[in-house]
């Protein structure tokens, strides 16, 4: 019993957490600190549950708005058919890889994809006489190029962003094979139409020609079993599969697909060129992924389409363009680009599933 009254009647030492504030220990921050980071979450939070579709439409006028208030060439219309040009190769080689992301995979390969193609093209033209031939089979080499992946990804069972970034190291060392380190120039190009016509007056037919295969996956991606599945192997690819969607088949034909727009992507690039080049591709790796995932397109999968694609390569193009025309620093241009990404990211990933982000 000694002991007990000994224990009971010891003094407590004060919490110096409880009662006066300029009692607590200086050197604990971690609560006053992690209180900016929970707000700004909640603020994401809040952006992804009842804006996310809505933040890129809103944020497009506003950039426009701002751009013309600096400079008002921003909105000629010579200036809109240079963005209109931009935009053709950017989406089409973004349409395939956004059926890849809503799958909850990756693609970064689609920049080495359009350079090889392109590169292949212009040497069975230019030193071969291929001619139409050359030209058309960009889309079946990139078929082909996307079927790596494929197998490498759904038949080895290896994830789709490092398999995807060692093909990108490998059609780029291809492609400098090809070219044998140099740019290769094509003077008689078939197609030159595309190149360089306007169907409609100001609007280049590179760009229709994207809109036309836009609209064509917001069709199939829509009304058909392909699209949907894709959409449903993103949202939960074990769910997909015990309900007996055949995963394996419909992973293989977007890595396929987005070859295919890829490579189709590096003919349009060739056109409008005249030339294919070792470096060809190179800004299309950050550029498409940014289209996507501004867009909308969350990179855990099962959330996004082509519309929100069309979107973001709007967007991404108006932003570029507009920092050329106002006279911002290139090197300021790729600090504010990687900005925009990791915040089109945070707004659109679903956190509750970031264990199965790299697939």
């Amino acid at each position: 019993m000694a002991d007990n009254e000994t224990l009971d009647t010891e003094p407590s030492t004060p919490d110096p957490s409880n009662g006066d504030p300029s009692n607590s220990d200086p050197s604990d921050g971690d609560g006053a600190s992690a209180r900016p980071a929970e707000v700004l979450l909640d603020v994401v939070e809040f952006i992804q549950r009842w804006g996310r579709p809505l933040v890129p439409v809103l944020v497009l006028p506003v950039l426009i708005g701002l751009f013309t208030a600096f400079e008002s060439r921003f909105i000629s219309i010579t200036n809109l058919n240079v963005m209109l040009t931009q935009a053709g190769p950017l989406l089409m080689i973004s349409l395939g890889a956004t059926l890849v992301v809503l799958m909850g995979s990756i693609d970064l390969s689609v920049g080495a994809i359009a350079a090889l193609s392109a590169a292949a093209a212009a040497v069975l033209i230019s030193d071969y006489g291929w001619g139409t031939a050359g030209f058309i089979l960009t889309i079946f080499i990139g078929m082909a190029l996307g079927g790596v992946n494929a197998f490498c990804s759904i038949l080895l069972r290896l994830p789709s962003f490092i398999v995807t970034l060692g093909t990108l190291s490998i059609f780029t060392g291809i492609t400098l094979h090809i070219l044998s380190g140099r740019a290769v120039f094509v003077y008689e190009l078939p197609f030159d139409w595309l190149a360089r016509g306007e169907l409609i007056p100001d609007v280049p037919n590179t760009f229709l020609a994207a809109i036309i295969v836009w609209a064509l996956l917001v069709f199939m991606n829509r009304y058909t079993r392909f699209g949907r599945y894709l959409v449903a192997i993103g949202a939960g690819e074990p769910v997909a599969a015990l309900s007996g969607v055949p995963v394996r088949r419909y992973k293989t034909l977007a890595f396929v697909v987005s070859g295919a727009t890829a490579g189709f992507g590096g003919a349009i690039l060739l056109l409008q060129l005249g030339s294919a080049t070792p470096s060809l591709g190179n800004q299309y790796l950050l550029d498409s992924i940014a289209a996507i995932v501004i867009g909308g397109t969350a990179l855990t999968g099962g959330v996004g389409g082509m519309p929100r694609t069309l979107l973001g390569v709007a967007l991404l193009t108006v932003l570029s363009n507009g920092l050329n025309v106002t006279g911002v620093s290139i090197f300021t241009q790729d600090i504010l680009r990687g900005l925009v990404v990791i915040l089109a990211v945070l707004v659109t990933i679903d956190r509750g599933r970031m264990q199965n982000l790299v697939k």
